[in-house]
């Protein structure tokens, strides 16, 4: 029997776990804790005993539901520590002087707008922290006239500039004049602001806070930033703003983290000799800064997405330099370096135009862990002279030209536990590397020529990840033995004839044996083996079959739709926090795909619920009159309730996509719904491509599922996009949120647009998410990822004359097992059926059952009984 599109997945039983805001909080109602909405009552005065604000000097009123300071709490002159963290206060009174021995006062998570201009009379407050608010303005001079203020922690609010700048003007004497020349002492030993996540822009010049040791400015858009003034600075954050210039003092620096600007050139001086940490990434960096050389004690420099062509010696030899990252450039050369011992461990050379290594620089590097060499143009690693590399743990080389000499060069290291050559010239596996890589856990060969697997694999005793799809395999040795193998990926291959019992050892958890088209399977052994292990089976063409095919797959009926799906997971496979919901065929005539990401212990069980309920959730929103013109937005706010308890402790993060149409003669509607940082692409004919999702800026609230009680810092309220689609939309690519931080949108753009090619099949789309994954692990991500493709067929979206009945979807469309060798496979289910091809009768008999419940929530009813009534 052939088999094609087919996915088998065996997996180890185990026992499971038991508008704006407005919109957001109706839906955090019904999740919140009962419990804990009855502790977080408000607080009256009568609650604060006099022995709390005289027998006491700290004072903890977190979590208390106050809506207002209570008065009484003002008569403490002895208290020293005032916590009211994540409370309901709009303000504080402006008599809050009174608190006259006050030295450390926590706003946390509350809705003040502004901080009252009595704070400047509380001399002895060392520690005012306020993040979370919404603070707009602050007191004049307020910074000036706390003599004692150390530590002001301000972020997550709606500071501007000008707000900062008032507060930072110096004191005026009674005479009227500022202190001018008073030195720095007049301005108080402040040392520690955070102003991350306001709304700074323009220019920012600090020159009369020299005790100032920490300053973080991220998350802002920030132009320009003068800080060479304050000497005893140790630590800079100013990642994501707008910056052009910056300009340091480098006589006390330790740490500078200045990613995704737009900077050229960084001016320190004098050379920061005391810097330990440099973060450049994501800049605009033409060469590496040239006070480097005076860096004796840097460990760690991270200069990736820049514009490098070259990287001076100077910095290999470092004498303490750990980690060097220089991945996303256009390095074309590495420095000769010879007669050196490096203290490098983690080299990362990713996506950049190597054609060779020096000859010795490898040579020189005997403490290194990790190297990563992917998406570069080499042909070998190591010359034919270099030493082994014995600690060296992490290879990854995926997408050069390597080919079989240099598979044997690579045998030279002894002590491999991860090896990813995906994409190469590789034919064979040697002898010598079976002897050589005894510790090896993770071998990854897809995407190269091989024909065959050494039969001596099997003594590979530690491997757990063996991933070789899309190579030329005709058949697989006999793997049962190897008792620590989890996941063993031969989709697209030429197998044309497996033995279940063969191929899955006891602890395998993920069998994938998808796209070989000459494949024959016999029924009744597979049938013997799914009694004996609990087994899930996913048919990638959409169909969602059961149980395997009683005649050949005809790729012809997935072609009725104007799109196909392909998809795959990656990183770890124990506990997987990902779910995908794979509809490509919702209401016959739909598509529904999401993908939802759980965290925590119950991550795998939060995404689960997430993913079976979203389906019933949108038909439900998409009939009610209420919420139908908004159906998307509503559809997560639903699911959000849905998780009630088992989702408070746990958060998700939940991207969703729905493509429909008002009626055969209009064009698809694509929407997306995203709760989160996953990311959604459009890509069109030519090459350009839209985001459809986005992130929450840093000043807003977290918008994340579950945790209510965290409302309304954090809300469930998600972003939706509605796109018309055309002839010229290619393909969609759906991905979670670790996927996006190692691979560029448009690196992922072209990699789909040269898997897919002409072709539009499920095969290609599925090659298609597989590649990302392999490239996405070969730039390092260790992490769970999950990634959709959905290959659009420009002329099949054009309006059509024809009449489509539809017909309801139940939960037999979740797609719940996962695709790629990576992914934790969910168990299996013996009633799901497509529902598409079930019987009239069965229909009938699910509707009328959907009828019954309906009728008891009368709402719910009256809203969905035509929507029914034409349905059957």
């Amino acid at each position: 029997m052939e088999m094609d599109s087919l996915e088998v997945h065996v997996v180890d039983t185990f026992d499971e776990e038991e508008e704006e805001d407005e919109d957001a909080s109706r839906y955090n109602d019904d999740a919140c804790d009962p419990q804990q909405q009855q502790q977080e009552q408000d607080l009256s005065a009568e609650d604060i005993s006099p022995q709390d604000l005289t027998a006491e000097s700290r004072l903890c009123l977190a979590r208390s539901g106050l809506r207002s300071l209570p008065a009484q709490l003002l008569c403490g002159p002895r208290l020293t520590v005032l916590d009211i963290r994540d409370n309901l206060l709009t303000e504080l009174p402006n008599d809050i002087w009174r608190l006259k021995g006050l030295q450390e006062m926590r706003l946390d998570r509350n809705a003040l707008r502004e901080l009252p201009d009595g704070l400047v009379q509380l001399h002895d407050l060392h520690t005012l922290s306020a993040a979370q608010n919404r603070i707009t303005t602050l007191p004049a001079g307020l910074l000036g006239h706390m003599e004692a203020l150390r530590s002001l922690t301000l972020n997550s609010n709606l500071l501007e500039a000008a707000a900062v700048s008032a507060a930072a003007q110096k004191p005026v004497r009674e005479n009227g004049h500022a202190n001018e020349g008073d030195g720095v002492e007049s301005l108080g030993p402040l040392s520690h602001v955070d102003l991350r996540g306001n709304s700074l822009c323009g220019s920012i010049v600090l020159a009369d806070y020299g005790a100032l040791t920490s300053l973080d400015v991220s998350f802002n858009k920030v132009q320009s930033l003068d800080l060479a003034a304050l000497e005893q600075l140790r630590r800079l954050h100013c990642a994501s703003n707008e910056l052009r210039h910056l300009a340091l003092s480098g006589r006390s620096l330790e740490v500078l983290v200045a990613p995704n600007n737009k900077l050229q050139m960084v001016q320190v001086e004098p050379p920061p000799s005391r810097l330990q940490e440099l973060d450049l990434s994501r800049n605009e960096l033409t060469m590496m800064p040239s006070w480097l050389v005076e860096c004796r004690g840097l460990s760690s420099i991270d200069v990736s997405h820049n514009q490098l062509t070259s990287l001076p010696e100077v910095v290999f030899l470092l004498p303490h330099l750990h980690t060097m990252q220089a991945g996303h450039n256009s390095l074309r050369s590495l420095p000769t370096i010879q007669n050196a011992n490096l203290s490098l461990q983690i080299l990362r050379l990713q996506s950049n135009a190597l054609t060779a290594l020096p000859p010795h620089l490898l040579n020189c590097c005997n403490r290194l862990v990790e190297l990563n060499l992917s998406s570069n143009r080499l042909m070998v690693i190591f010359d034919d002279t270099g030493g082994q590399l014995k600690a060296l743990r992490r290879l990854m080389a995926s997408y050069n030209q390597l080919g079989d000499a240099a598979l044997r060069q690579i045998a030279r290291l002894p002590n491999l536990k991860a090896l990813h050559l995906a994409y190469n010239r590789i034919t064979q596996i040697p002898a010598i590397c079976i002897d050589s890589w005894s510790e090896i856990q993770e071998l990854v060969l897809s995407g190269n020529h091989l024909i065959s697997l050494p039969e001596s694999i099997t003594s590979l005793r530690k491997l757990q990840v063996l991933r070789m799809h899309s190579n030329q395999i005709r058949s697989c040795p006999t793997v049962n033995q190897m008792l620590s193998l989890k996941v063993l990926d031969l989709s697209h291959n030429k197998l044309e004839q497996i033995d279940l019992a063969r191929l899955a050892p006891p602890g395998l958890q993920c069998l994938d044996i998808s796209c070989n088209h000459r494949l024959h399977v016999d029924p009744s052994h597979f049938n013997q083996y799914r009694s004996k292990r609990a087994m899930s089976l996913v048919d990638t063409s959409g169909q969602n079959r059961s149980c395997l095919p009683m005649s050949p797959y005809h790729e012809a009926a997935a072609l009725e739709l104007p799109w196909t799906l392909g998809f795959a997971d990656g990183g770890a496979w124990s506990r997987f926090p990902i779910c995908q919901l794979r509809l490509p065929a919702f209401c016959n005539t739909e598509a529904l795909l999401g993908i939802f990401e759980g965290s925590g212990a119950s991550g795998p069980e939060v995404a689960k619920l997430l993913a079976q309920s979203v389906p019933r959730l949108l038909l439900e929103e998409r009939t009610l009159p209420d919420t139908a013109h908004e159906y998307m937005k509503y559809t997560i706010l639903s699911a959000h309730r849905e998780l009630r308890q088992k989702g408070q402790l746990s958060g998700a993060n939940a991207v969703m996509c729905h493509i429909s149409r008002p009626s055969p003669a209009k064009p698809y509607i694509l929407r997306v719904a995203s709760v989160g940082p996953q990311g959604v692409l459009l890509a069109r004919i030519g090459g350009s491509c839209a985001r459809l999702t986005k992130s929450a800026p840093h000043s807003e609230p977290n918008r994340v599922l579950g945790q209510s009680a965290e409302f309304p810092l954090v809300i469930p309220d998600p972003f939706v996009t509605e796109v018309i689609l055309g002839e010229t939309d290619q393909f969609i690519i759906g991905a979670s949120e670790r996927f996006w931080e190692y691979v560029p949108e448009e690196e992922a753009v072209r990699e789909v647009a040269a898997s897919l090619g002409t072709s539009r099949g499920s095969k290609e789309a599925n090659t298609a998410a597989k590649r990302l994954v392999d490239l996405a692990q070969g730039y390092g991500c260790t992490n769970s990822i999950s990634v959709m493709v959905l290959s659009l067929l420009g002329e099949g979206l054009r309006p059509s004359s024809q009449s489509v009945r539809v017909v309801t979807p139940g939960e037999a469309f979740l797609a719940q097992a996962r695709s790629s060798p990576s992914g934790q496979s969910a168990e299996d289910d013996p009633h799901l059926e497509h529902l598409s091809s079930a019987s009239s009768s069965h229909r009938f008999a699910i509707l009328v059952l959907t009828l019954i419940i309906l009728k008891s929530e009368p709402e719910r009813f009256k809203s969905n009984f035509r929507y029914l009534e034409q349905i059957l």
